[in-house]
C-alpha cells in the first residue's frame, strides 16, 4: 500500500512543503501588490515601471454622463472612481441636451481628488408660463426646503398685504391667496410702503418680515398657514428695533438691536416681554444656537478701530481688532464638527477667517484667536456660508475670494460680466445672481459661468426640492410673468 510506503510519504510531504511554500510567495506577492495599489502605486505593462497613482471621483447632475480626461473618452460615465497617475488633466463631462461642465486640476500621487457636484444644465431652457402679473411682484421668497414660493401680490392704495403661495412640488397647482391683516401693518396704504425679506424660520412656516414705511419700519412675523396668526413685534413688545433676527431660527423669540442706543436685547414673544441688556456698543451682530455671538463694537476702543468680540453661554472673548468702516461683515457657520467665524469692515481689505477660535483663546499657552486665513477684498459687500457651509464667499463688486474648508483652498477672481447686485449661494457650490436682465450662475471657483433666462429677480432664480425645476419672473409686453424651467433634458425627462 503507496501510503505504507516511507519513500512515497516523504517524497508527498516534499510535493506538500513546495506546494505551501509556493502558495506562500503567491500571496506574499498579491499582498505586496495590493498594500501598493492601497497606496496608490500601479505597474506599466508596456515598460514594466512603477507608477505612483491618485484617485479621482467624478459624478453629476443628472448622472450617467460621459468623462473625458485630456480629451479622451473614459469607459465610465458618472458617478466613476478612476484610478489615474499623478499629472494635470482637463476634465470634460458631457451629456447629450446638456451643456458641458470642465475644469483643468492636478492630481497628486496618494490624493483624493472629488469633483462629484457637476450640475449639467439644459442646452435649451424652455419657459413654461404660471401666472402673469400686471405689475411686477414687490417680494419674491423661498422656504429653506424650496418648497414654498412666496410672491407678494402688487396693490396700489389697499391696506393689507396681499400674497400667493405656490406649492414648487405640484407647479400646475393655482397658488393659494394670503394676506395680512390691515390693523398688522402701520402705513401700508401709504407711497413707499414695502416688505423686504429679513430670514424664515426652521419650521419652513414662518417669515420674519422688514415693513419699511414713510416714516419709520416695523418687524412682521408671517405666519403662511395661519395669515392671521402674524405677528407685528413693534406692536406686540412695545419695541422699535433697527434690526431683528430669529433667536435659533425660532420664533418664540427674537434678538432686538436698538442701532441708535447700539444696544442687544432678547425679546420673548410668547411672555411679552423684553429682557435686560444682553451687549452694548454693538454696530452689527450674527447669532448662531442658542449660545454664541459674533459681534462687532467701538466699546473701549481707539477712535477709528472697533474689536470683533464672541459672546459665548455669558462669557466674552476678544477676537480682533480692525478699521471700523460704513458696513460690518460677520457671520458664523458649522462644518464637519468646527465653528468657522469671520469678521471685518468694508473698509479692511483683510476679513479674517477663524477656526475653532475659543480652542486657542482659552488655551494658556496662546489666549488669543488665530485666523486660518484672510479673505482678501477691499470694499466688501457681503459675506456668506454655502448652504452646505463647505464654503465662504467675500464678494466686493466684481471680485469674489473664496476659501473651502474641506480642501483648505483659496480662489480669487474677477466676473467679467456685470453683475446686477450681490451674488447668492444657489446650493453648495454655485453662486447665482442677475447680470443685465439675465440669470446667472457660476461654480465657487468662478468656472463654469452660464447665462440662464432673463429674470427680474436679484437672487436670479428659485428652486423646487433636488433641482429639478427652476422658477423665474421674467418682463413681457404687457405684464410680468411668473414662469417655471425644466432642468432635465432628453432621455432624462419623465416619460
Amino acid at each position: 500500500m503507496d501510503f505504507l510506503d516511507p519513500r512515497k510519504k516523504r517524497a508527498r510531504r516534499a510535493r506538500l512543503s513546495v506546494g505551501y511554500g509556493l502558495m506562500a510567495v503567491m500571496i506574499s506577492i498579491a499582498t505586496v501588490i495590493l498594500v501598493y495599489e492601497t497606496y496608490g502605486f500601479s505597474v506599466d505593462t508596456k515598460t514594466g515601471n512603477i507608477v505612483e497613482n491618485g484617485l479621482l471621483f467624478v459624478g453629476s447632475q443628472p448622472d450617467q454622463a460621459d468623462i473625458y480626461l485630456n480629451s479622451k473618452l473614459q469607459d465610465s460615465k458618472t458617478n466613476a472612481r478612476l484610478v489615474l497617475p499623478s499629472g494635470k488633466y482637463h476634465l470634460l463631462i458631457k451629456k447629450t441636451g446638456y451643456r458641458d461642465w470642465q475644469r483643468s486640476f492636478s492630481l497628486q500621487a496618494h490624493t483624493v481628488e472629488r469633483y462629484v457636484y457637476p450640475f449639467l444644465l439644459p442646452v435649451e431652457l424652455k419657459l413654461q408660463t404660471i401666472r402673469s402679473y400686471v405689475t411686477t411682484p414687490p417680494l419674491a421668497s423661498q422656504s429653506p426646503d424650496h418648497r414654498w414660493l412666496l410672491l407678494q401680490v402688487p396693490a396700489t392704495g389697499s391696506k393689507t398685504a396681499n400674497f400667493e403661495l405656490y406649492d414648487t412640488t405640484k407647479p400646475a397647482q393655482p397658488p393659494l391667496a394670503l394676506s395680512l391683516s390691515s390693523t398688522l401693518l402701520s402705513a401700508a396704504d401709504k407711497v413707499g410702503s414695502n416688505l423686504k425679506e429679513v430670514e424664515w424660520s426652521s419650521d419652513n412656516r414662518h417669515l420674519l418680515l422688514e415693513h419699511a414705511y414713510s416714516g419709520g419700519s416695523e418687524f412682521i412675523i408671517f405666519d403662511r398657514e395661519t395669515p392671521s396668526a402674524s405677528i407685528n413685534i413693534n406692536k406686540t413688545l412695545n419695541v422699535n428695533p433697527n434690526q431683528v433676527a430669529l433667536f435659533d431660527k425660532k420664533i418664540d423669540q427674537i434678538y432686538l438691536h436698538d442701532k441708535t442706543k447700539a444696544t442687544l436685547q432678547i425679546g420673548d414673544l410668547k411672555a411679552k416681554t423684553v429682557g435686560t441688556v444682553l451687549l452694548n456698543r454693538v454696530l452689527a451682530f450674527k447669532s448662531y444656537a442658542t449660545n454664541i455671538i459674533l459681534y462687532v463694537t467701538d466699546e473701549s476702543q481707539a477712535a477709528g478701530k472697533v474689536m470683533a468680540r464672541i459672546w459665548n453661554n455669558g462669557d466674552i472673548y476678544p477676537l480682533y481688532e480692525f478699521s471700523s468702516g460704513n458696513k460690518y461683515l460677520v457671520d458664523i457657520a458649522r462644518f464637519s464638527g468646527d465653528w468657522y467665524l469671520v469678521a471685518g469692515s468694508d473698509t479692511e481689505e483683510r476679513i479674517n477667517l477663524y477656526k475653532n477660535p475659543l480652542d486657542n483663546i482659552k488655551n494658556p499657552k496662546v489666549k488669543k484667536a488665530l485666523p486660518i486665513l484672510a479673505l482678501r477684498e477691499l470694499g466688501a459687500q457681503k459675506i456668506s456660508f454655502s448652504t452646505n457651509t463647505r464654503f465662504v464667499a467675500v464678494q466686493a463688486g466684481q471680485n469674489f475670494a473664496v476659501y473651502d474648508m474641506e480642501t483648505q483652498q483659496s480662489y480669487r477672481y474677477n466676473i467679467v460680466i456685470p453683475l446686477a447686485s450681490t451674488m447668492a449661494w444657489m446650493d453648495g457650490h454655485r453662486l447665482i445672481g442677475q447680470s443685465a436682465g439675465q440669470a446667472v450662475v457660476f461654480d465657487y471657483d468662478g468656472t463654469n459661468q452660464q447665462i440662464l433666462v432673463p429674470s427680474l429677480w436679484g437672487n436670479g432664480a428659485f428652486f423646487n426640492r433636488g433641482y429639478k425645476k427652476m422658477f423665474v419672473l421674467t418682463p413681457s409686453a404687457r405684464t410680468t410673468v411668473l414662469q417655471s424651467i425644466d432642468l432635465l433634458a432628453g432621455s432624462d425627462l419623465p416619460d
